[in-house]
């Protein structure tokens, strides 16, 4: 039997008196630039790539729906003309 609905695979009737807020965020990974979901947790997914390449849209590590796993990273405010923050 199919079940059609408009609710995510992953949703719980136990949490269905919360609503859940999906946080999307732009950023860059590998020179790709997408928008990805931080996840409730810890990780994130990806939403959809920004890339002008049609190359990245082929490539199966940055497919909507991957699962990333996120690290802290400090960065720093400071960089003098000699300095570059971004390789």
């Amino acid at each position: 039997m199919i079940h059609w609905t408009v609710l995510p695979s992953n949703w719980d009737e136990s949490e269905a008196g919360q609503i859940y807020q999906p946080h999307f965020q732009e950023c860059t990974i590998n020179g790709i630039q997408m928008v990805i979901e931080i996840l409730p947790s810890g990780k994130a997914q990806i939403n959809r790539l920004l890339s002008p390449n049609p190359q990245d849209y082929l490539n199966p590590k940055y497919q909507p729906g991957t699962e990333l796993t996120l690290h802290p990273m400090l960065e720093s405010t400071y960089s003098s003309p000699s300095q570059s923050i971004i390789d």
